[in-house]
């Protein structure tokens, strides 16, 4: 849709399947008694072919998915027609007696005081309240609102179609639906069908999780702030549910079995790309290799009505009023922007250190060649946009003078010489080891001679390793002369004037669209990009509204889209871009999607609520590829070739019901009498049990 303005027809049939609309069959239709397989319509279960799902099913689809009027079914019952306030008036004659249990008279003389009488009946066994006058009760009313729109899940979303049991249904928020759906897809992704597999090849201490949100479970914060006031019936643990890191608790719990570092991040719009930072982090440390990051949020009625008063979103009354559809809303950058829509899902990605990911023979989308975040400036205002991600792009100027580091062949001829030292110094350890085979008494080798030659192999290869870091990914860190992004960008061989696209925050507000777009000029103008050679910018919300914490995951989804496809999709809404923008000479804003002979890096950043902004460096996958050898090459394609036929495969037998998608777990795969032993033991693995046909330690 971004990409075409139109849903392929794969697109249409796993809409439908989503939404409920079809379902696949297999067995005697009972309208013909012949014997069919294939997709039904889910209400008449009449056939449909697969070429006719989206002539039938595409008018349906395109009213219920993306930016629409809201339904009250998708959030919790919020009617924006219909917003429930709570009057209080004193009533100013004694009301009509009603009949209530002895307790509940109990509690409404409790709070009354003299304003309620209460009296047992006599019949016994029940009481009777009167309001008297002067006494204050709350009447409810109706109130309508102006925020009409928003970014929701497709009408019909329903986490038991995914396989997540009614029971964990009933216990989770729905934002833990959402991440637990999503970080399946995530690993199917990656070529993971089963996520105890990640310990055939990694410790459980390897695999952590950065999960986090700008709000959490608002259902829940529904019930424990509105609902128990309302006398509802609430659910007795429903205060775990509004903690931001219980999403990623439930992840673990349900599908990950992992003991890896946990770091739930909190960050507004921008919790996305402070996730994925963190888990960059993590793994560069050395504290994991494979590290699942992202952001999930909620709409709820509480956030529409706080957002429009602080006139953050657009005002759909006078959207309406001026001829435009709810998918006309949101228009980034042009002159008649006028807020955000706010939306609701999750986005979760799957982060591999380069090694593990070919070892692993999982498909790399792309490489975060740079990770960052930053604070703002002193302000007394939470969501003005600031400027501190310009510092990603800092470093002093060198006077015209060429910085040495920064030339591939240089840093190679350096690494070179000092692998060749360090090859020099593992040879003089080993022939300081054979001597000291020679000279034991009984000229017999002990254990301790071969254990001593294990760990001459093994700081070899740490010093190995730290080398390669420091001429490869590390060689600017902590040079005033090399930014980050520049410092980055040559890592791959790559300079300023070969980033290919820019994903904005685009939040269709007057203020940040006008910020981000100086910021990024700035950016590049200070990098020395060659003047007049414009990247074209992504707004990506005009098509799925605001959803905050996912909102960065989004768009590095659609950033690493463009990199595979070389599609740069234009903002559809773009009518009138303003000419304020015009001095930013480097951003081109599109309206329509620019096919490219390819890209070879693209830039992320998003601007947060409460002062945190972030940015990503994406290079494309074929610059890692490069430095394979070619056996290397041959071993990792076998692997991801399995990978492929195996995800695939996993996603058919989900929409023919062989199996569902979201396949929770119901025990770890160790023992209780393993567990201790496991968690101790960095080399333990699982293995593949055929006969079982589970990972087990």
């Amino acid at each position: 849709m971004e990409a075409y303005g139109e849903f392929s027809l794969e697109g249409c049939i796993e809409l439908a399947w989503i939404m409920g609309l079809i379902k696949h069959f297999n067995g005697v239709l009972k309208s013909t008694g012949a014997m069919y397989v294939g997709w039904v319509d889910a209400k008449t279960e009449e056939p449909v072919r697969d070429i006719e799902v989206k002539a039938g099913y595409e008018e349906y689809i395109l009213e219920h998915t993306g930016i629409r009027l809201i339904e009250p079914e998708l959030v919790n019952g919020y009617d924006p027609n219909k917003c429930l306030v709570l009057r209080e008036i004193q009533i100013e004659h004694d009301m009509e007696p009603f009949e209530a249990t002895a307790e509940e008279a109990a509690t409404f003389k409790h709070h009354g005081g003299n304003g309620v009488d209460i009296w047992e009946n006599a019949s016994g066994g029940s009481w009777s309240v009167r309001f008297l006058k002067g006494a204050l009760i709350r009447v409810p009313m109706a109130l309508q609102a102006d925020r009409l729109v928003a970014g929701l899940v497709p009408t019909g979303w329903d986490p038991r179609r995914y396989g997540i049991p009614d029971d964990v249904v009933k216990q989770v928020d729905i934002v833990t639906c959402y991440a637990l759906v999503a970080t399946v897809e995530a690993l199917v992704r990656s070529g993971i069908t089963d996520p105890y597999e990640l310990y055939q090849y990694f410790h459980v201490s390897e695999v952590g999780n950065t999960t986090g949100s700008g709000i959490g479970g608002m259902n829940s914060i529904q019930d424990i702030f509105k609902g128990r006031s309302l006398d509802k019936e609430i659910k007795n643990d429903a205060l775990q549910e509004t903690f931001i890191s219980t999403v990623q608790a439930w992840i673990n719990m349900l599908l990950m079995s992992s003991a890896g570092p946990v770091k739930p991040v909190v960050g507004a719009c921008a919790t996305a790309i402070l996730s994925i930072d963190t888990a960059i982090e993590t793994i560069q440390s050395g504290k994991a290799r494979v590290m699942i990051a992202g952001g999930v949020e909620d709409f709820a009625g509480e956030s529409s009505v706080e957002f429009a008063q602080m006139g953050a979103t657009s005002n759909s009354v006078e959207e309406f009023a001026s001829g435009r559809t709810p998918a006309e809303m949101c228009r980034p950058s042009t002159t008649t922007r006028n807020g955000f829509m706010e939306g609701q899902g999750a986005g979760i990605v799957t982060l591999m250190s380069a090694s593990a990911a070919i070892e692993f023979g999982a498909p790399i989308y792309g490489i975060i060649a740079m990770s960052g975040t930053a604070t703002d400036k002193q302000g007394q205002s939470v969501p003005a946009p600031g400027k501190g991600v310009l510092t990603f792009a800092r470093e002093a100027t060198s006077k015209g003078w060429p910085l040495r580091m920064l030339n591939f062949d240089y840093r190679r001829r350096q690494m070179e010489r000092d692998m060749a030292s360090l090859e020099l110094w593992k040879q003089e350890e080993l022939v300081d080891l054979g001597d000291m085979v020679d000279n034991l008494l009984d000229n017999s080798v002990d254990l301790s001679v071969m254990h001593h030659a294990i760990q001459i192999e093994e700081e070899y290869a740490q010093r190995q390793r730290s080398l390669q870091d420091f001429w490869g990914n590390d060689f600017w860190k902590g040079k005033a002369g090399i930014s980050p992004l520049r410092g980055s960008l040559a890592v791959w061989g790559l300079t300023a004037d070969d980033i290919g696209v820019a994903s904005f925050h685009g939040t269709s507000t007057v203020a940040n669209d006008m910020n981000e777009p100086d910021v990024f000029n700035t950016q590049l103008k200070h990098l020395g990009r060659t003047p007049g050679h414009v990247v074209p910018v992504v707004s990506q919300k005009w098509l799925t509204g605001h959803p905050k914490g996912p909102a960065a995951s989004f768009m590095l989804n659609g950033v690493l889209q463009s990199l595979r496809t070389g599609i740069i999709p234009g903002n559809r809404n773009a009518d009138n871009i303003d000419k304020e923008l015009e001095t930013f000479d480097y951003a081109l804003f599109l309206s329509k999607s620019v096919q490219t002979s390819g890209i070879k890096a693209g830039l992320l950043n998003s601007f947060g609520f409460g002062q945190v902004g972030g940015g990503l460096l994406v290079v494309h996958s074929d610059y890692l590829f490069a430095t394979l050898t070619q056996d290397q090459l041959e071993k990792y394609n076998v692997k991801l070739q399995e990978r492929d036929i195996k995800a695939s495969r996993y996603w058919q037998d989900t929409f023919v019901a062989n199996h569902s998608f979201v396949q929770v777990k119901s025990h770890p795969p160790f023992t209780a009498e393993q567990e201790k032993s496991v968690y101790l033991d960095p080399l333990a693995r699982v293995k593949y049990d055929s006969k079982s046909g589970v990972y087990k330690f």
